[in-house]
């Protein structure tokens, strides 16, 4: 049966304000890249997938999504729906996407409205840092602050942290090897983003930003090109940058 996209909204009777919850019939199924937390108060994050060239819910969804759950002490909900992303978007805190299948209307306003009202942080990755809609240019400019229309053969290169300090990059080794799409990120030349961490085509020599946060006045917002298959999302250092990407940005 379809999921209801209902939302709830319940008055907090202490501080007077609205408290967005996610439909009630979401369980635990990790096979689907649920991880419902069993706090209520719990930080709650929906991933988005679908589209082509990608598994996203054997990658996204379960792989990262079982990350992003921090043993249950985070609610993850994962979906390719893309009826059902709209009502996902201002029911959670932390948003990760990962499609590029196109949004909806809906969806598209959703996120914009909830980030510039500062009551939603994201994570864009892989996918979604490419130039995938052309009729949503706004996108790239202001919440990704690029984008991507080449790759790189699936191959082995080199990434180098470049901020250290940042937390993002803490743990992190200061140069490791993963095989994936080295994606050509470019920056727009109108956005404000920090690069924490470059890559480098071993036969190439051609580099390129992997890393980095997008200055924005409300949200914090991390994007990340790496991710393709599983020997990406199951080699540490992407692990950890993903940890920590969610840390900076709850």
């Amino acid at each position: 049966m379809k999921k209801t996209t209902m939302l709830l909204a319940v008055v907090g009777m202490t501080f007077g304000c609205k408290v967005q919850e996610l439909p009630k019939d979401y369980k635990n199924d990790t096979s689907m890249g649920h991880f419902v937390s069993d706090d209520r108060k719990a930080t709650k994050i929906a991933v988005t997938g679908g589209g082509g060239s990608h598994d996203f819910l054997k990658f996204f969804g379960i792989a990262d999504g079982g990350i992003l759950s921090d043993n249950g002490e985070n609610t993850v909900i994962y979906s390719e729906d893309v009826q059902e992303i709209d009502a996902l978007v201002p029911a959670v805190d932390i948003l990760m996407l990962t499609n590029n299948q196109p949004l909806n209307a809906a969806a598209k306003a959703a996120i914009f409205s909830q980030v510039n009202a500062g009551k939603l942080n994201m994570l864009i990755y892989h996918p979604s840092t490419w130039y995938n809609w052309e009729d949503w240019p706004e996108y790239n400019k202001r919440l990704v602050g690029g984008g991507s229309r080449s790759h790189e053969d699936l191959q082995e290169f080199e990434v180098t942290v470049i901020k250290p300090d940042h937390p993002i990059m803490k743990g992190v080794p200061k140069t490791f090897l993963i095989v994936d799409e080295l994606y050509r990120w470019e920056k727009d030349p109108a956005a404000e983003i920090e690069v924490l961490a470059m890559s480098k085509g071993l036969e190439s020599g051609e580099e390129y930003p992997t890393v980095w946060i997008v200055k924005h006045p409300k949200a914090k917002i991390v994007g990340n090109t790496l991710g393709h298959d599983e020997r990406a999302h199951g080699l540490e250092a992407y692990q950890m940058i993903l940890r920590n990407s969610l840390e900076w940005v709850k």
